[in-house]
């Protein structure tokens, strides 16, 4: 009985989707604000490396910096919600006006609730950003939000992200069914 309680709550768990982002999109910049604006959502959760900064390269490009600015006039407010280091998301932002949520604690959802609750909204109301399955996505996902994976900037990741890539590769594979 007990064996079978234990699977029942595994399936449970693969059927809930926990990693399945609601969108894929290949590159930040394709995200339609006007669209999700109309929708009623109202908020977004942005991480930096590798989904709108090469990592380790240092400040905001243009791109990147329009595209937060264009957010912000389509009436979202913007939060950079990263598991770096302070210097590393202030070094990021430069002269960008925009919320920071360093050491962010990802994928845990009372770090989204938390940021949620700074930032004045709901998790239904808010998207979640980001490159990674097992951090961005997860998070989105136990948390309520509305998680849109963006693929990755660039190939080289730290060693700690290229050990998440490897998890997140079979992810893609055996449960979500699909290749990135």
């Amino acid at each position: 009985m007990k064996a079978r309680k234990k699977r029942n709550r595994l399936l449970c768990l693969t059927e809930m989707n926990l990693f399945r982002p609601k969108q894929i999109l290949p590159i930040f910049t394709d995200f339609d604000a006007v669209n999700y604006k109309k929708q009623g959502f109202d908020t977004v959760f942005l991480d930096i490396d590798n989904t709108i900064a090469i990592p380790d390269t240092g400040t905001c490009d243009e791109r990147a910096e329009k595209f937060i600015k264009d957010l912000r006039k389509c009436g979202f407010q913007v939060l950079i919600f990263s598991n770096n280091n302070r210097k590393r998301v202030r070094m990021f932002l430069r002269d960008i006006d925009a919320e920071i949520w360093f050491w962010a604690g990802k994928p845990l959802p009372f770090a989204y609730w938390l940021a949620c609750l700074k930032m004045k909204t709901r998790p239904s109301r808010t998207i979640v950003m980001g490159d990674q399955l097992l951090t961005d996505i997860l998070g989105a996902n136990l948390s309520g939000c509305y998680g849109i994976y963006c693929k990755q900037l660039q190939e080289q990741d730290t060693p700690t992200t290229a050990r998440n890539r490897k998890i997140e590769r079979m992810i893609w594979k055996r449960i979500l069914h699909e290749e990135v």
